[in-house]
C-alpha cells in the first residue's frame, strides 16, 4: 500500500511539473523573444540567425524554472488531494504529512540532480555560443585581436598571467610565471613578450628570480627562454575571458585556484558565482516542502491562483537572493551566505510549514 502511494504521488507530480516548467519558460522567454524580434525588424537579422541564438539562450533561463516548476506541482498536486479529502482517508488510515513529503523529497532530489547536470554540462556552452551569436553576427561587433588578462595555470606547474594575448600572431604582450612549493614563491619569470613556435613558448627579455621564504636569492637576465613544457596553445590563454556563467563548476574552481594562488585578482565575486551553480538546484528541495504545505492549507486553489502563489513566492526568493548576492560579492557577508541565504531562509520556512502541518 505505501508504495502505491509513493508511485501515485510521484506521477500526480509529473503532470503539473511539465505543465509550469513551459509556462515559466514561456513567460521568462519574453524578453529574449522580444530582442529577437526587434533584431529582425530594425537591424535586418536574418531568423535563422535570431532562431539560433534565441535557443542558445534559453537554457540559461530554464535553470531558474525547474524549482518553479517544482514549487508550482506540489502546490497543485496536495492542493487537489486536500480538496478532495484523499489526505483525510490518508490520515485516516494512520499515515502523516511527513510519510507523504517522501516521494516529493525523492522527486525533488531528482530535480535537482538533474538541475545540477544542466547547468553544468548544458547552460555554460550554450551562454558561451549565445554571446558569439550576438555579438559577431546580431550585434555585429568586431571582437579585438587582443585578449586581456589571461590568467591560468600551465603544464609545468607554474601559474601565468599574460597582459595580452594575441591569439591569431600567436604571440603575447607581457608574460608572468610563477613557481610556488607548499604556498611558497620559489620561481618568477617575468618577460616582456612571448611567442608561440607551433610547439612551445619562447619568452623574450627575460628576468628571473628565486625566492626563499619570500625573499629574492637569485637574479638573472636571459633575452631568450625556451619552455617546452609549458604546452598550452594562444588559444588556452585566450580561453581564459570567458565569463563564469560560460565556464562549467570545476573551470570556474580551477581559475579560483589559480587566482587565489598567485593574489593576482581578488576572487570573492567568483567564489559567490561558483557556490550559485548548486545554490539554485538545491531550491528544489525547498520549494517542495513549501509547496506541498501550502497545496494543502489553500484547498480551494485551482491551477491560476496556484500560478499566482508560486509567482509570489518565487519573487519573494529572488528577492532574497539578489540581496545576498550583492552582499556577498562586496565582502560583506562570507561568500556561503551570499549565495544560499535565501535557501537558508525558505528551509527555515518549509520546516516550519512542514510541522505546523503536521501537527
Amino acid at each position: 500500500m505505501i508504495k502505491t502511494i509513493d508511485r501515485y504521488i510521484f506521477m500526480q507530480l509529473l503532470g503539473p511539473f511539465f505543465f509550469g516548467f513551459f509556462m515559466f519558460v514561456t513567460v521568462i522567454a519574453i524578453d529574449p523573444l522580444m530582442f529577437a524580434l526587434q533584431s529582425i525588424v530594425n537591424d535586418n537579422v536574418s531568423i535563422i540567425t535570431v532562431v539560433r541564438w534565441f535557443f542558445y539562450r534559453l537554457p540559461q533561463d530554464m535553470i531558474f524554472t525547474f524549482p518553479m516548476s517544482v514549487l508550482l506541482s506540489t502546490l497543485l498536486v496536495f492542493g487537489r488531494m486536500s480538496k478532495d479529502s484523499e489526505t483525510i482517508a490518508l490520515k485516516a488510515g494512520g499515515i502523516n504529512f511527513f510519510r507523504l513529503l517522501l516521494p516529493v523529497f525523492f522527486f525533488a532530489i531528482l530535480v535537482t540532480a538533474f538541475s545540477l547536470a544542466f547547468e553544468d554540462l548544458i547552460v555554460p556552452q550554450a551562454n558561451q555560443r549565445a554571446q558569439e551569436i550576438r555579438h559577431t553576427e546580431i550585434m555585429r561587433i568586431v571582437e579585438p585581436d587582443a585578449t586581456e588578462n589571461a590568467i591560468m595555470r600551465v603544464s609545468d606547474g607554474g601559474f601565468a598571467y599574460a597582459r595580452k594575448v594575441y591569439e591569431t600572431s600567436g604571440t603575447i604582450e607581457r608574460m608572468l610565471i610563477e613557481y610556488y612549493d607548499n604556498g611558497l614563491l620559489v620561481r618568477r619569470l617575468s618577460a616582456a613578450g612571448a611567442r608561440w613556435t607551433g610547439k612551445n613558448w619562447e619568452l623574450d627579455a627575460v628576468i628571473e628570480q628565486r625566492y626563499r621564504e619570500g625573499r629574492v636569492t637569485e637574479s638573472s637576465t636571459t633575452p631568450l627562454l625556451r619552455m617546452p613544457m609549458v604546452r598550452e596553445t594562444p588559444t588556452d590563454f585566450a580561453r581564459q575571458s570567458k565569463k563564469p556563467n560560460e565556464m562549467s563548476y570545476r573551470e570556474l574552481s580551477d581559475r579560483i585556484e589559480t587566482y587565489d594562488r598567485t593574489s593576482f585578482v581578488d576572487t570573492t565575486e567568483l567564489k559567490v558565482e561558483l557556490a550559485l551553480k548548486t545554490s539554485l538546484p538545491l531550491a528544489s528541495i525547498f520549494f517542495a516542502l513549501i509547496g506541498a504545505s501550502f497545496g494543502l492549507t489553500s484547498y480551494r486553489s485551482g491551477a491560476f491562483i496556484g500560478f499566482g502563489v508560486s509567482i509570489i513566492i518565487i519573487f519573494v526568493y529572488y528577492v532574497i537572493m539578489s540581496f545576498a548576492t550583492a552582499m556577498g560579492k562586496s565582502g560583506l557577508i562570507p561568500v556561503f551566505l551570499g549565495a544560499h541565504m535565501q535557501n537558508i531562509v525558505f528551509a527555515i520556512a518549509g520546516i516550519f510549514l512542514v510541522r505546523r502541518v503536521n501537527a
